[in-house]
């Protein structure tokens, strides 16, 4: 006989064993299942009430994944999401090192094949597919998308993300172009300088910063990201930090945590949630931000 057994802990925190009564004696119920070569006896267990109810929340979160109406030019525009990558949805790791995480919405996915490139499940590589951030780490972790996505005229993007320093916030490259060094979004990269979106060396758009190396309002943050017009907006939190004059440029990643083909600055932190949009979402704006909000509290074993 071959019985599977989880331990204490998984036990109680996952699953109930099912018992029944047999001569008076409580005995744990198994099911048969046949093998090849042999005969396997399985102890049967039923999900518990917490875990369902924690599935059902992170269920409802992904409504996030759908186009959203918005007026422009007294006309009613549809939104319509670009890539949706949530923690909990479609990541697939072996050995707890994220080898592929698709996203919720459309055919695009991130990837990553060389297993030192891989980031980890959690903070410290323990954490638990399902219910873990994903953890990029320095010298060398970064995903690169399917195929590459462009965004033109009106766009948002949001990041739900923990900064952690090496030692201090620099350098923190969030999308890249893997052919183009100067393609990229990125946080800490310029002294009293916070965020900077590039399009080419001679086109980009800084935001300024009361301190010398980057420091967010909060941490973890939600990072808003909405250009209408030749207006870029950022906002931390669901507040905006400011405002700043922007190129009108096409923005293509197709990569996060690493700048083109720089291989000594990467993104280093938790990364929760990351969704891109075609459009400004503004009548919308708010839906989308709580909706993520709520999405990460669900998170467990964050280390």
């Amino acid at each position: 006989m071959i019985a599977k057994r989880l331990n204490n802990r998984k036990d109680k925190s996952l699953s109930n064993r099912v018992y029944c009564t047999i001569d008076g004696v409580l005995t744990p119920v198994v099911y048969k299942a046949l093998e090849t070569n042999y005969t396997t006896y399985t102890d049967l267990y039923v999900t518990n009430e917490q875990r369902i109810e924690q599935q059902k929340s992170l269920t409802k979160s992904i409504s996030i994944s759908r186009n959203f109406e918005e007026i422009e030019n007294n006309a009613v525009v549809d939104v319509k999401p670009v890539c949706v990558f949530d923690f909990h949805s479609n990541v697939q790791s072996t050995n707890n090192k994220v080898e592929l995480w698709r996203s919720s919405f459309g055919l695009l996915n991130l990837n990553q094949s060389t297993t030192a490139n891989q980031p980890i499940l959690g903070e410290e590589g323990r954490g638990n597919n399902t219910f873990s951030p994903i953890r990029f780490t320095i010298p060398n972790s970064f995903m690169s998308l399917s195929s590459s996505a462009t965004l033109s005229g009106d766009f948002t993007m949001f990041f739900y993300v923990t900064i952690i320093g090496h030692p201090v916030n620099k350098y923190m490259r969030f999308l890249g172009k893997s052919d183009d060094n100067d393609m990229f979004f990125s946080a800490g990269d310029v002294a009293n300088k916070s965020y900077i979106l590039s399009f080419s060396s001679s086109s980009n758009v800084t935001f300024p910063s009361s301190t010398f190396y980057y420091e967010p309002t909060g941490n973890p943050l939600l990072i808003t990201v909405r250009r209408k017009g030749d207006v870029l907006e950022i906002r931390e939190n669901g507040v905006s930090i400011g405002s700043q004059t922007c190129p009108t440029t096409d923005f293509t990643f197709d990569q996060f945590g690493k700048t083109g083909n720089i291989n000594d600055l990467f993104f280093n932190g938790n990364l929760f949630h990351f969704s891109a949009y075609d459009g400004y979402l503004d009548n919308s704006i708010e839906t989308v931000e709580n909706a993520i909000l709520k999405s990460v509290t669900q998170a467990k074993a964050i280390k």
